[in-house]
């Protein structure tokens, strides 16, 4: 059921073009938009999926004038969508394109709150701490970066690189399983 759960707030925080908490806020969405594609679930499992993200307060309905199921996510839904997408980063397995990704920064104290849970998410999804406040990965991960850096409006403190070449590499080979 969780995985159900899990889907269904990140395709809504999808489909929402991940404007929740940005520049022109999209709160509410018709289901049916949501839901769409996910097909490897049957409609009997869908429904009650809903009815838990309800109860457990991720999301928030209501009917529009036509009748339509428009949802919300709270912000108990969003993080909990984020940190679907940075799980499902941590069992990335493709084929490794040679580049590390960086993420590095510096954010002032009066942004803890969102250093502190984009340091979780990074170690989360299995980034290596080449610093206290420089991360690498070897496979695309900015989409999932910008996500949290705008959500929490870090723009100004995070860097986010594409490196060819670290001194250190055979380690961080290792780590990833890289051969």
């Amino acid at each position: 059921m969780r995985r159900i759960l899990d889907e269904i707030l990140w395709r809504t925080y999808h489909a929402t073009n991940f404007q929740i908490g940005g520049p022109r806020d999209v709160r509410f969405i018709l289901l049916n938009v949501a839901i769409k594609g996910i097909h490897e679930f049957t409609l009997d499992q869908l429904k009650p999926a809903v009815s838990d993200l309800k109860n457990q307060k991720f999301i928030k309905q209501k009917k529009n004038y036509e009748g339509s199921i428009l949802v919300s996510l709270t912000e108990k839904g969003i993080l909990r969508a984020i940190n679907y997408k940075f799980r499902r980063l941590a069992h990335k397995k493709q084929k490794w394109d040679g580049k590390w990704r960086m993420v590095a920064f510096d954010i002032p104290r009066e942004y803890e709150k969102g250093r502190k849970t984009l340091v979780y998410r990074l170690k989360t999804a299995g980034f290596y701490p080449l610093q206290e406040s420089i991360f690498l990965y070897p496979y695309d991960c900015r989409g999932e970066i910008d996500i949290i850096v705008k959500l929490f409006k870090l723009e100004k403190y995070v860097r986010f690189g594409t490196l060819d070449y670290i001194d250190i590499e055979d380690r961080v080979k290792f780590k990833f399983g890289i051969k």
